[in-house]
């Protein structure tokens, strides 16, 4: 999970001048206390360190265009956006698949371009979808996998799969092992660790007039469930 930081339109928190400090705070909800242990923390170069070390504040000078302001990890109390609830079985000719997943972020929430790859063996054929309450699902034999594609999903909203995917007749009888269903999306104003901006100041001393914004968003790394 990475937080970004920028002097332009396209970072997670702008200012307009290279010359102006920029000062902010980050909290949290998801420990006892309010805090939230972050693990591996790395800043730019152009982070004030003894300034954070003493206010837990953090002052910087940006440097022009984009740049990676704070890097981070965390391991405890960490918020999934989705509970994928599969169910996928071979059989001899055929592999069955159901699969409900459930947006667990808040209703004035919505993911965009999810995308859910549920792996079938190398021998599929054809897919046969019985029931898909959103978007559209396809196999896709190069990737081994039935690919769901959803556009649009709010939060606190589920949606559901059932199908079956058949197979071409095969020589080998070599046993599938069963690779995890993988998933890529992104949910503005969504972060899985709690972790919020407490506020963000810009000092200018040039009469330069600084725009400031914040923007959240949580995108799909390595996200996969095993079946």
């Amino acid at each position: 999970m990475n937080t970004r930081g920028g002097k332009d339109a396209g970072g997670g928190a702008a200012a307009s001048s290279g010359s102006a400090p920029s000062k902010g705070t980050p909290a949290g909800g998801g420990a006892p206390g309010g805090a939230i242990a972050l693990d591996d923390v790395r800043f730019h170069q152009c982070v004030r360190l003894s300034k954070y070390d003493l206010e837990r504040t953090i002052t910087f000078i940006p440097p022009d265009g984009n740049f990676e302001l704070m890097t981070y990890r965390i391991t405890d109390n960490v918020n999934l956006p989705y509970l994928i609830l599969p169910f996928v079985q071979e059989k001899r000719s055929r592999v069955e698949v159901s699969l409900k997943i459930i947006a667990n972020y808040d209703k004035g929430l919505a993911a965009k371009n999810v995308v859910i790859k549920i792996p079938v063996p190398k021998n599929a054929a054809k897919a046969v979808m019985q029931t898909v309450s959103a978007g559209r699902a396809t196999l896709e034999p190069q990737q081994h996998c039935l690919v769901w594609r959803i556009r649009r999903f709010p939060g606190k909203m589920e949606h559901t799969l059932v199908g079956e995917v058949e197979l071409a007749s095969s020589i080998q009888e070599v046993k599938w092992v069963k690779p995890p269903i993988a998933m890529d999306f992104q949910v503005p104003g969504f972060t899985s660790s709690g972790l919020r901006v407490r506020f963000f100041r810009v000092q200018e001393k040039s009469n330069y007039k600084a725009l400031k914004w914040i923007r959240k968003v949580t995108k799909a790394g390595t996200f996969a469930h095993r079946v």
